[in-house]
C-alpha cells in the first residue's frame, strides 16, 4: 500500500460551520478526475454560533470530537464559513501601492471605511485580481481562524483552506460561465442561513457587493430587485448598463429552493446555479449536473 503522500487517490473533507450546524462532506476520487461524495454528516449546534457571539469553547469542542473520529480520517479539508460570519467588500484598484505593507494598509482602510472598528481586528484577505481591477475582499473574525488552527494543529488533517461562502459559490458560477459559454457580466445573488449577498461582475471584474439579512423568504426576491434599483440611481456602473438595455442575468444560488423550482426576477433572465446543498441525501453527482433557467 502507498504511503497517504504517495496516494493516487484524493480523500477531502469539506466542512461548512454554519450559524446553528456544522455539515462535514468527505470526497473521495482519482487524481484528475471528478471527486464523489462517499459520506456526509449533520451536525446540529445546541449553541448557536454567530459572528458577534461565536462561542469558540463550545465550536471547539464540536469539532474535535467529531473530526477524531475514524469516520473522517481523510487527508486533507477545506472549511467553509457562512456569510454570516463574514463581511465583503470591492477594493478598488490602487496604482500607488508599491508593496505588501502597504496594499494591506489599503485593504485595512477601505474595511474600516466601510465597517468601522466593529472589524478592527479581523483577518482581512483580498482575492487576485487583473491588472487595474477592481477586487473582492473578505474580513474574519481572526479568533474564528484561530480556533480553527488550533483544532487542526492536533489533528492528522491538513486544513488547506478557509473560504468565505460567496468565495465558493463565486467559483461555482465561474466554472458554469465557462461550461455553458455565457458572458462574463452578471449579478450573482446567493442567498442562504439569513443573509442575502448580491454582487455585480462586469466583463469579469468584482464592481459591487451588497450584503443583508433576509427579512423573510417570501420577500428575497422583492429585495434582490429593490437593491438593483437603487444601484441603477447612485451607481454609475449600473445606470451604465440600463441606459445600454443591456440585459445582465442573475446567477442565482439559493440554498433552501429546490433547483427545479423556477424564480422570476423583473426584468432579468435568472440562472439558477446548481446548489451545493451543504447537506443533502442526493449523492453530489446529482447536485452539480445542470442549470435551470428562468
Amino acid at each position: 500500500m502507498l504511503p497517504r503522500w504517495l496516494s493516487l487517490q484524493k480523500d477531502n473533507l469539506t466542512i461548512f460551520i454554519r450559524p446553528d450546524s456544522i455539515v462535514v462532506r468527505r470526497f473521495k476520487g482519482f487524481i484528475g478526475a471528478q471527486l464523489s461524495c462517499v459520506d456526509q454528516q449533520k451536525i446540529v449546534l445546541k449553541k448557536k454560533v454567530g459572528y458577534s457571539d461565536l462561542e469558540l469553547a463550545y465550536l471547539t469542542q464540536v469539532l474535535q470530537t467529531t473530526l477524531n473520529t475514524e469516520r473522517w480520517q481523510a487527508a486533507s479539508a477545506t472549511i467553509v464559513l457562512s456569510n454570516q460570519f463574514v463581511r465583503y467588500a470591492v477594493i478598488p484598484w490602487n496604482a500607488e501601492i508599491k508593496n505588501n505593507e502597504e496594499s494591506r494598509a489599503f485593504l485595512r482602510h477601505q474595511f474600516l471605511t466601510i465597517y468601522g472598528d466593529a472589524i478592527a481586528s479581523w483577518n482581512m484577505c483580498q482575492s487576485p485580481a487583473e491588472y487595474g481591477q477592481k477586487a473582492l475582499a473578505s474580513a474574519v473574525p481572526s479568533e474564528l481562524l484561530q480556533t480553527i488552527n488550533d483544532v487542526f494543529s492536533s489533528l492528522q488533517i491538513t486544513l488547506d483552506s478557509v473560504q468565505p461562502y460567496l468565495m465558493h459559490i463565486a467559483n461555482q458560477a465561474q466554472e458554469v460561465i465557462k461550461q455553458q459559454n455565457l458572458q462574463k457580466s452578471y449579478w450573482l445573488a446567493v442567498i442562504a442561513d439569513g443573509r442575502l449577498c448580491l454582487c455585480l461582475i462586469v466583463e469579469g471584474e468584482w464592481r459591487w457587493v451588497k450584503a443583508i439579512q433576509v427579512e423573510a423568504e417570501e420577500t428575497v426576491v422583492g429585495q434582490i430587485e429593490l437593491l438593483i434599483q437603487r444601484e441603477q440611481l447612485l451607481n454609475s456602473v449600473v445606470a451604465d448598463l440600463a441606459k445600454q438595455q443591456r440585459q445582465v442575468p442573475i446567477l442565482l444560488h439559493w440554498s433552501n429552493m429546490p433547483n427545479s423550482e423556477a424564480v422570476k426576477i423583473n426584468n432579468h433572465r435568472v440562472i439558477r446555479l446548481p446548489s451545493s446543498k451543504i447537506f443533502s441525501n442526493e449523492p453530489v453527482e446529482s447536485l452539480s449536473a445542470r442549470l435551470v433557467t428562468s
